[in-house]
């Protein structure tokens, strides 16, 4: 890493800290005489990140994150500090929301048809009429795991999973093809979005990529409002989230030059995805995690599929 900066004129001074050590990826800071950085090396489920991540800096500068460097062969990335990420109070504001959506959708409008899926191995491809044969194969290898292991999924599971599985089935079913598969962000939360404010005008840059798969972007819109009632602990009332779609598809619209109504209705049959893509992309981290950090973060899948199954009620 000093190397990489070196090449660049730059110099490391102090200590790294490290920010965060997760299953999915350690993160740490370093301090340079011209700012801080940060540097992520991620979990080998999720080695595609660093690639995709340059290529969306290559289309899309402006609005995300890009890296000073990428090792795609190690997965690593590092990158300038952009400043302070969305907090709760943007959260809480219903037109910051507004602002969110539209620009999540001007970043997938500029991307569509652009990226290679090919060019980022590991990148899960997922179309939304394979997501019920994906949950069921999920419970299925769940319930042969033996008895004691965390993963492991009783017989009721495995019913419920395969209910679920032909809702899926029945609610995507009807999908226009309107809006053709592409980079599906799924993880796009405050967090994850840079705010700058200095030009008087909210400015957003987003990062944190290793969730992505290739599937129906809309999927990535309800993934956020799912998060905006994570963060403020309470529903979004019916018309904001109403506002929000129409904010967004609004974009789409305009770039597809497509009918309203068919956005909408494929809009709203895209929302039973968000917990299929969640858990396929943790899914990913499995072959790579010791027992312990499996034990540890067990209920993170098992919650999603339980989110899933929950389709069936």
């Amino acid at each position: 890493m000093s190397r990489r900066l070196a090449e660049q004129g730059r110099r490391i001074i102090g200590e790294p800290v490290t920010y965060r050590a997760r299953v999915w990826s350690v993160v740490r800071c370093y301090q340079s005489i011209e700012g801080l950085v940060w540097f992520k090396e991620t979990n080998p489920g999720h080695r595609f990140e660093a690639g995709l991540t340059a290529a969306l800096a290559r289309l899309v500068p402006d609005v995300v994150a890009a890296p000073i460097a990428v090792d795609r062969a190690r997965g690593w990335l590092l990158t300038n500090d952009h400043g302070t990420t969305l907090d709760h109070k943007d959260v809480a504001d219903q037109p910051t929301r507004c602002t969110v959506v539209r620009a999540l959708a001007r970043l997938q409008c500029s991307l569509l048809g652009h990226l290679e899926v090919g060019e980022h191995p590991g990148l899960v491809v997922l179309p939304p009429s394979a997501a019920g044969d994906r949950v069921r194969a999920v419970a299925r290898d769940w319930a042969a795991l033996p008895a004691g292991h965390p993963l492991h999924a009783e017989s009721d599971m495995l019913e419920r999973a395969d209910q679920a599985a032909g809702v899926l089935d029945r609610c995507t079913a009807p999908l226009s093809g309107a809006v053709p598969l592409d980079l599906e962000i799924n993880d796009v939360y405050a967090a994850n979005i840079c705010a700058d404010r200095g030009a008087g005008t909210l400015q957003l840059r987003f990062f944190d990529f290793g969730n992505a798969l290739w599937g129906h972007p809309f999927v990535t819109l309800h993934g956020f409002l799912d998060s905006v009632e994570e963060w403020n602990n309470a529903p979004l009332s019916s018309s904001d989230r109403e506002a929000l779609c129409d904010s967004y598809l609004m974009v789409w619209r305009e770039h597809l030059h497509a009918n309203p109504q068919l956005l909408h209705r494929d809009l709203a049959a895209t929302r039973v995805l968000v917990h299929v893509h969640r858990l396929v992309s943790w899914l990913r981290l499995v072959p790579y995690a010791d027992p312990t950090e499996i034990r540890t973060r067990a209920e993170i899948p098992r919650q999603q599929m339980a989110s899933i199954a929950a389709l069936a009620d």
